[in-house]
């Protein structure tokens, strides 16, 4: 190919023989070059991506450890809000005289264990921190409940150790109060006075509340029997027992041994019958156990 080069100063024109080859060579080195070029701005804008995308995950990641930061010390500070609801629950329980029971309960129970768990899924924690917000509104709410019972149990000590609140045995409720099918068979439904805790022959029965044993012996229909009077209007009666511990005209204190469980009188198996009564008239104990 003959290549025609014209001076600016209007000399006489030059001719020059370039080959196809050299042609070819040189386009191909432009497109080499072009194609490089490309090539490290494809690399040069990734890698800035990259860049972008690294710290948006730095930013991420830290703002994630600073929600867990507070997740943890929030769930700390739940922790010792329960811890002191804890103690301020073992302190009304001292006031009123309730202690635990004896003894273990014949039947476990058949239930299983339920809870409403708090995930921290991938909503940066947000909402477990409202939910933790929520517990911890309602720990607020119970322990204000609670000061106000432990006032009232400060102020008045004689009323709540006189209220049946204490367990007198640990078992099984296999009968609860009101109405019932007789258990003895026939068509015939009776009036249940009491709870029916279920247990172990010769477990401990305890006293519900501070008061005065005013019967202790033989009943036609509950055995052996301990009838105790206290204030405010509270009668107890504990049947069935296989040994009594008191005498009539004892003094006895809440959770005190009175008697061990039995299945003397009228009676299916070993068990307490249990009977609370407010100025004579029948309460379900469940009103008061806790």
């Amino acid at each position: 190919m003959t290549v025609l080069f014209i001076p600016p100063t209007g000399e006489k024109a030059k001719k020059f023989n370039v080959s196809d080859f050299f042609i070819k060579g040189a386009a191909a080195a432009l497109a080499l070059i072009v194609l490089i070029s490309l090539t490290f701005a494809g690399l040069y804008f990734n890698s800035q991506y990259q860049v972008k995308q690294v710290n948006k995950l730095k930013t991420e990641n830290e703002e994630k450890e600073e929600t867990i930061k507070i997740l943890n010390e929030e769930i700390k500070e739940i922790e010792e809000q329960k811890e002191e609801i804890a103690r301020k629950q073992e302190e009304i329980k001292k006031l009123m005289g309730i202690t635990d029971s004896t003894g273990e309960m014949k039947n476990p129970s058949r239930g299983g264990k339920g809870r409403r768990d708090i995930a921290l899924e991938n909503e940066e924690g947000k909402d477990a921190l409202e939910k933790l917000q929520e517990i911890k509104t309602y720990l607020n709410r119970e322990e204000q409940r609670l000061d106000e019972m432990l006032a009232k149990a400060q102020n008045n000590q004689d009323y709540f150790r006189a209220v049946p609140n204490q367990w007198p045995v640990k078992g099984e409720i296999t009968s609860p109060f009101g109405w019932r099918e007789s258990p003895f068979g026939g068509r015939k439904r009776t009036f249940h006075e009491g709870i029916d805790i279920a247990n172990n022959v010769g477990e401990t029965i305890v006293a519900a509340a501070d008061g005065k044993v005013t019967f202790a012996g033989w009943r036609a229909v509950y055995g052996k029997t301990v009838e105790i009077e206290h204030r405010y209007g509270f009668v107890t009666i504990y049947g069935h027992n296989s040994v009594l511990l008191v005498e009539k005209g004892d003094e006895v204190k809440k959770g005190q041994p009175i008697a061990r469980l039995g299945n003397t009188g009228r009676s299916t198996g070993p068990h307490l019958h249990f009977t609370v009564k407010k100025y004579g008239k029948l309460v379900d104990p469940l009103v008061y156990l806790p």
